[in-house]
């Protein structure tokens, strides 16, 4: 009841127009105050303040509530903090609010530990000169609190100098455990950086290894604690809060060091999450600060992985996601190392996470393939699926459908071809003469031809990829100077698939001109056939390109793709027109 009475003193001691309009610009109309929404974008004032009934309402994104509802939400503050600020405004003394006696006790030894890492690694010369190398300046390293765990700690000594903790509540603090009866620290010649609540107090404390020490893993978190749950926090979110509500964006990269770096070289809204998966109650945790999240992962599969896993998450609890690349630095922190200008191009750059995944995802890839098609489709369908918000799936789909010319939900009983499945489809096609084609028929005649065989006749393999025949051309290749039909057929006995192809080749010999001038002929028009095939396949591959690249934005590449597609579209129109 008394504190029900503290709040109600001072509800009665402040205005709450005077309180908002320190945030929020506002005009009077009539007998309430209206203004532009400081939670949402809005260019129309839908934002109003009642002073009879001492509360606020948006009309544009349903934001309502009183004094305190509004201070926790625009400063970030949990209900003490918001008590604690509003009582000191208003003149109202607090009654201090005990926490619980467990939680406190855990608090006071993390403290303590955080104050013993600090001091020893002012001590150890080996610790400073890496962070040193690392590129940490003195200001980052007070400013996170880093500090190092010796080869042979005394943090026990330390703790029990100043008071007596039970085993259990050293145990429960997770810095200790316990071997045959004896508590031993858990941590030892490892940087540590303590991970702080929203509220600033040390939960938790991430360690890494020394260079050379190969005892553990090269990352290692406080276990679960009563006050520490790795799923709910992130590495640099009492750091970071306030300039990521500032700037209405957070970024999210994978490690401590990141963190570090980027807010060493003024970019303070970057938080990470503790060595594992991101989590939705992470996104959670930011979302209450920020709708928009950049991800900013390694640049590897794995950063590609998580990326996916990020996007999905966002789309649950609809947040607008982004992407941006170190790309070609590893991470962050080399980025910010080597190239420090390049972490501001980084931001600039930043995309949709959707398109980033779907660049990512077609990098590579043939869109004349189904195989290739199907790997497109397996990653991209269901990624768009995942998005809750109609509006925004129906972009996406558009979006997905231009740049790979796949029809959304179309064929969707199709699964990934096995190596083994695309033969059969081959050996099947050959049951009828309109299904056979002109790589086929190709390669039947260079088998059937009885004189040497002119250069012109005899074209580069590439041509014949992901036809299936492009290892048998190869090994008829090699054996040209000197070849033997019998020889050259038995040499595939131990491999089902290629012998299977070779016998259809040979046993299906049924058109095979009679005349060498023929022959020539007949060979000339199937290398053109094939040529054309190829140039208009990789003509659809580059169009893609040109729309992902248009979709990102890089114009540079844009241009050296539209001049490689005007180059083939004269090889094809060449080819076309030669007679």
């Amino acid at each position: 009841m008394e504190y029900n009475n503290q709040v109600s003193e001072i509800k009665d001691r402040l205005d709450i127009v005077q309180v908002i309009g320190r945030y929020v610009q506002l005009k009077q109309t009539g007998k309430n105050f209206s203004g532009l929404c400081p939670f949402h974008k809005e260019k129309t004032p839908s934002f109003m303040v009642s002073p009879d009934l001492q509360r606020y309402k948006c009309f544009g994104c349903g934001e309502s509530g009183d004094i305190f509802n509004f201070i926790q939400k625009i400063e970030n503050l949990d209900f003490p903090e918001t008590l604690e600020k509003l009582a000191k405004e208003a003149g109202v003394e607090l009654k201090k609010f005990e926490t619980n006696p467990k939680y406190k006790v855990l608090e006071e030894i993390n403290y303590t530990a955080t104050k013993y890492y600090y001091r020893q690694l002012a001590l150890s010369k080996e610790a400073s000169r890496y962070l040193q190398e690392r590129g940490l300046t003195k200001e980052s390293i007070k400013n996170f609190g880093i500090g190092f765990a010796p080869r042979y700690p005394h943090l026990l000594q330390e703790l029990n100098s100043r008071k007596k903790y039970t085993k259990e509540q050293l145990l429960q603090s997770g810095l200790f455990t316990e071997k045959n009866g004896i508590i031993k620290e858990k941590f030892y010649n490892r940087i540590m950086f303590p991970i702080r609540s929203k509220r600033g107090d040390v939960i938790a404390f991430t360690a890494r290894i020394m260079p050379g020490d190969d005892k553990g893993p090269k990352y290692m978190n406080t276990p679960e604690t009563p006050i520490f749950h790795k799923k709910d926090n992130l590495f640099g979110q009492y750091e970071s809060k306030q300039e990521i509500r500032k700037l209405d964006s957070a970024i999210v990269c994978e490690g401590s060091m990141d963190v570090i770096s980027s807010h060493q070289h003024g970019f303070k809204n970057v938080v990470a999450p503790l060595g594992t998966s991101l989590t939705i109650e992470q996104l959670k945790l930011l979302s209450t600060l920020t709708k928009n999240i950049i991800f900013f992962f390694d640049n590897d599969n794995a950063g590609k992985m998580a990326l996916i896993r990020a996007f999905k998450l966002a789309s649950e609890i609809g947040i607008n996601p982004y992407a941006a690349t170190s790309d070609p630095y590893k991470d962050i922190d080399e980025m910010l190392q080597k190239d420090p200008k390049q972490m501001e191009n980084a931001l600039s750059n930043k995309q949709e996470a959707f398109s980033e995944i779907l660049q990512n995802v077609i990098e590579g890839k043939n869109l004349n393939k189904l195989e290739d098609i199907n790997k497109i489709r397996a990653v991209m369908e269901p990624l768009i699926e995942q998005v809750k918000d109609i509006s925004t799936r129906s972009i996406y789909i558009p979006k997905y459908t231009r740049i790979t010319k796949i029809q959304y939900g179309k064929s969707q009983g199709y699964t990934p071809a096995r190596e083994t499945d695309y033969y059969k489809v081959i050996t099947k096609s050959l049951q009828t003469k309109r299904n056979i084609t002109p790589e086929f028929l190709y390669l039947q005649m260079l088998l059937f031809y009885d004189d040497n065989i002119p250069k012109e006749f005899l074209i580069d393999p590439v041509f014949l990829k992901d036809t299936g025949y492009e290892e048998i051309y190869s090994c008829f290749l090699a054996q040209i100077s000197n070849f033997n039909r019998e020889k050259f057929f038995k040499q595939f006995d131990n491999d089902e698939r290629l012998h299977t192809l070779v016998e259809n080749l040979i046993f299906q010999a049924r058109e095979i001109p009679d005349t060498q001038e023929e022959l020539n002929l007949q060979l000339g028009n199937l290398i053109k056939r094939i040529k054309i095939k190829y140039y208009t396949d990789l003509q659809k591959n580059i169009s893609s390109q040109i729309a992902m690249s248009e979709e990102i934005g890089d114009t540079n590449k844009q241009a050296e793709l539209l001049k490689q597609l005007e180059n083939i579209t004269k090889i094809i129109n060449s080819l076309k027109n030669d007679q």
